[in-house]
């Protein structure tokens, strides 16, 4: 049955984040009885659809600052914001989950037989001067910067389950996780592979901070699962200890490698470094292959193949249910309330061939019809900003709402660039923005107004 003879219960907090969703099922095949705890801060209930199919699973929501009440022989505490975005969302409760979390978790502990494998961070390093970063590294962090709220309440919480090793004999294993990714992270929780992964998948640019030559290692989240199992089966470990995959690369070369794989035809852009950003990550895993036999087998082109598949699935997903979302409000829409559709749809129509001779007119270099033929499409365009303005009035707050009034901001924006063009004289620019922008939008709004 794995790590135990018969069943026994494992504790994970911040079960239903990125590593606590897989972190649990890899128990409940291991033949454990499985509570998880956590406060969706950050996690997401859909991660533990799998194991919530488990009738050895259980799930409270609760927050590890309070005390908890579950008796369990393992606990694994993975409560905190672990990436930039998140936690700096919220500074006092990410410092306050790492320390206090780890106190209550000494308080349950306490006068028990109960194992803690805390998951600490390769953060504790900061800015590392020693490369690659052993357990003796001490570290170079900013105790007053933005990062500080996440990097010194992880340091923070190591002396608190060390000091009750010493004062009580309580059994807290603290492993350092450096970069992980895999299936089910945050789309936008600001970490570089799903930042990179999500940006290429829907043709953004890649958004690299600083000139791309910083590095990090990356460990597939199966591995370090991997690893976390092995450091609760251990008779007992002093000190803390590494986990993450050795192999590094550069910034710059994760973003070109993402290209490569997800075939996107992106571009990079680049912005200014952060501030206390590290300018290189790469675990010593020495004493993990030595306790542990410690090794990650999955490289970072499988594994960022699988990551982008996932990733690739459930933003299909997202965006089907948001075009089925949008067809029905639509359909509600028109039902409830058609006349202001009917009204922007006629007023279309009935400037769209003007709109076609008005440009034939400003290409051909007729003057006079041209001229005559705009004061009539600036008529028209009046009428269609009015029936737009008054159809998205009446959808405002629905899908179809908040279409039409991005269209009449568009509307408007083209009908300066006509006016500017005009008092140019520049028929060659009215020509296209006739031809080439106008007739387009209306093509698209009309489709919106009458489908």
């Amino acid at each position: 049955m794995g790590l135990g003879a018969v069943r026994r219960t494992a504790l994970v907090t911040g079960a239903a984040g990125f590593l606590g969703s897989h972190l649990c099922e890899r128990l409940l095949g291991e033949g454990f009885e499985v509570v998880g705890i956590d406060n969706l801060m950050t996690g997401d209930l859909t991660n533990l659809e799998s194991a919530r199919k488990s009738p050895y699973f259980h799930f409270e929501i609760g927050d590890v600052r309070e005390p908890i009440r579950v008796y369990a022989e393992l606990v694994f505490n993975l409560a905190c914001p672990a990436s930039p975005r998140h936690y700096q969302d919220d500074p006092y409760a990410t410092l306050t989950s790492s320390v206090f979390g780890a106190q209550r978790l000494v308080e349950m502990a306490r006068g028990r037989r109960c194992t803690i494998i805390h998951a600490s961070t390769s953060e504790v390093y900061g800015d590392p001067t020693v490369h690659p970063q052993p357990e003796t590294y001490w570290g170079n962090v900013n105790p007053v910067g933005e990062r500080s709220c996440y990097d010194e309440g992880k340091r923070c919480a190591e002396t608190l389950l060390f000091d009750a090793r010493r004062r009580w004999h309580v059994d807290a294993r603290i492993v350092r996780i450096f970069n992980t990714y895999g299936p089910r992270m945050a789309f936008d929780d600001g970490r570089v592979v799903s930042n990179f992964i999500t940006q290429a998948l829907t043709g953004l640019p890649l958004t690299i901070f600083g000139d791309g030559s910083q590095s990090r290692s990356f460990c597939y989240v199966d591995d370090l699962i991997e690893g976390l199992v092995r450091t609760a089966r251990l008779d007992a470990l002093d000190g803390p200890m590494n986990l993450g995959n050795p192999g590094e690369l550069t910034i710059g070369e994760l973003a070109q490698l993402v290209i490569e794989l997800t075939g996107s035809k992106t571009l990079l852009v680049r912005k200014a470094l952060p501030q206390d950003d590290p300018q290189q990550r790469k675990p010593d895993i020495t004493r993990a292959k030595r306790e542990i036999g410690f090794l990650p087998q999955i490289d970072i082109r499988a594994g960022l193949t699988r990551t982008i598949d996932d990733f690739a699935q459930r933003l299909a997903s997202i965006a089907s249910q948001r075009q089925e979302r949008a067809r029905h409000e639509h359909a509600v829409a028109i039902e409830m309330s058609p006349m202001p559709l009917a009204k922007l749809a006629n007023a279309i129509d009935a400037s769209s061939e003007e709109i076609r001779s008005c440009g034939d007119a400003h290409r051909l270099g007729d003057r006079m019809r041209a001229s005559q033929r705009f004061v009539r499409v600036s008529d028209s365009l009046d009428v269609i900003a009015r029936r737009l303005s008054e159809a998205w009035l009446v959808y405002e707050g629905l899908t179809v709402g908040i279409t039409l009034r991005a269209f009449t901001q568009q509307l408007a924006d083209l009908v300066a660039q006509l006016l500017d063009a005009q008092r140019s004289n520049d028929s060659v620019r009215i020509a296209d923005l006739l031809e080439y922008e106008m007739l387009p939008l209306l093509v698209r709004c009309r489709a919106l107004a009458a489908p």
